[in-house]
């Protein structure tokens, strides 16, 4: 997106993590915030004051593992919280300022596979990225007569500073995403498309990206 030219207003609770990610973006904004706070209206619009936001892009993530057996409420909770509440949050927020300042927008939502095939484990993380397609589904539905598209990317498995280690534990070379995981640059192309007017006649859409992996599954 900042090499499309896209102003950028980068929101994570990692503090640290944002300011890695300023060094290698100067021209981008950032602020701290945990998207799992219901009252985080006041803070996002401090640092959206002056600007009319047209693209949202939902990220943020957690994907801890857990057997059902062993499943408690606090990480149920911390799952849930993030990656279906605080998304649906920010959506409602962005949606909102979108829809007051009449030019319309794209909420493009990150999903997952695991929604689709749910693995050992993921009992909380697949039950949260299904409840964001079902979500998006109706954000795509209640936002159209606003000019606000809203789409979903369910990726495979990805290579990132989160799985790398991982990755590279079960044989994968550094920095090499071995078959069947995808470098985030394939994944961000196709968020890119779904944020840009080449998309305009794409709304409600879940779009897997994963190499064709839940095909063999």
């Amino acid at each position: 997106m900042a090499l499309a030219g896209a102003r950028l207003l980068l929101v994570d609770r990692d503090g640290a993590g944002l300011a890695d990610a300023q060094r290698e973006m100067p021209a981008a904004a950032v602020l701290a915030l945990d998207i799992s706070d219901w009252a985080i209206d006041d803070p996002l619009a401090a640092a959206l004051r002056d600007e009319r936001p047209a693209i949202l892009i939902n990220a943020a993530g957690l994907f801890p593992s857990r057997p059902i057996l062993d499943l408690d409420e606090p990480h149920w909770d911390a799952v849930i919280d993030v990656n279906l509440k605080g998304t649906v949050r920010i959506a409602q927020l962005v949606a909102r300022m979108m829809r007051d300042a009449g030019r319309g927008g794209a909420i493009v939502n990150i999903g997952s596979v695991q929604s689709l095939r749910p693995g050992p484990g993921k009992a909380a993380y697949a039950a949260s990225k299904a409840g964001l397609a079902a979500a998006t589904q109706v954000m795509a539905r209640e936002f159209a007569p606003f000019g606000i598209r809203v789409n979903a990317v369910a990726p495979g498995p990805v290579l990132t500073e989160a799985t790398r280690g991982a990755i590279e534990a079960a044989g994968g070379k550094p920095g090499v995403a071995p078959p069947g995981v995808a470098q985030p640059d394939e994944i961000a192309r196709v968020v890119h498309f779904l944020a840009s007017d080449a998309a305009s006649f794409v709304n409600g859409a879940f779009w897997t990206v994963d190499g064709g992996a839940t095909l063999l599954r």
